[in-house]
């Protein structure tokens, strides 16, 4: 189920990039512990104050539909559990275009249809928003409804980094 809490109307044509329209895509399956680490992000971040321009949208194990969710948007924050064969809890930040580099290093979704094909998709339909990815290497992809305990300590950065992203882009229209 695709979850989606925004006060952003659609897109059109008087839209301007002064105001941005931001978006934080958490991703994964919340039933298999750190596996919901995207999930369990958005949750974490409905506690602070996001400006009013921020889309959250949980969009779970959801593949291709994502894309007309996307669509609308500028800036695509993504937050997913991502396999780099490093200790649990480790945290990257990359763009899509950087795994074309490294695609040996990570496995970035642990989904059927991961986030790279649905962002691949968006841009040979000319939909793809400015992107980038946070991906966590989580410790247990077991059955179980909450994050182990390195993968919860890791929440606190996370949100920092991404409210320092968000502030950017209100400040630059770009990310940094």
């Amino acid at each position: 189920m695709i979850k989606q809490y925004s006060t952003i109307a659609a897109k059109d044509e008087t839209h301007e990039m002064s105001n941005p329209r931001i978006m934080v895509l958490g991703v994964g399956n919340e039933l298999l512990s750190d596996e919901g680490l995207g999930i369990h992000f958005l949750k974490y971040l409905r506690q602070g104050d996001l400006p009013d321009n921020v889309e959250l949208l949980e969009g779970g194990t959801a593949g291709m539909e994502l894309i007309g969710l996307i669509q609308d948007t500028d800036f695509l924050i993504i937050v997913d559990a991502l396999n780099a064969n490093t200790n649990p809890g480790e945290l990257f930040r990359f763009k899509p275009q950087d795994l074309k580099i490294f695609p040996e290093m990570f496995t970035v979704s642990f989904h059927q249809v991961g986030i790279l094909d649905v962002l691949t998709t968006a841009s040979i339909l000319g939909t793809v928003p400015e992107t980038i990815i946070y991906g966590v290497q989580p410790k247990s992809l077991e059955w179980g409804l909450e994050l182990s305990p390195e993968i919860t300590a890791v929440l606190p950065r996370l949100k920092e980094y991404i409210f320092k992203d968000i502030s950017h882009i209100q400040d630059t229209l770009q990310f940094p």
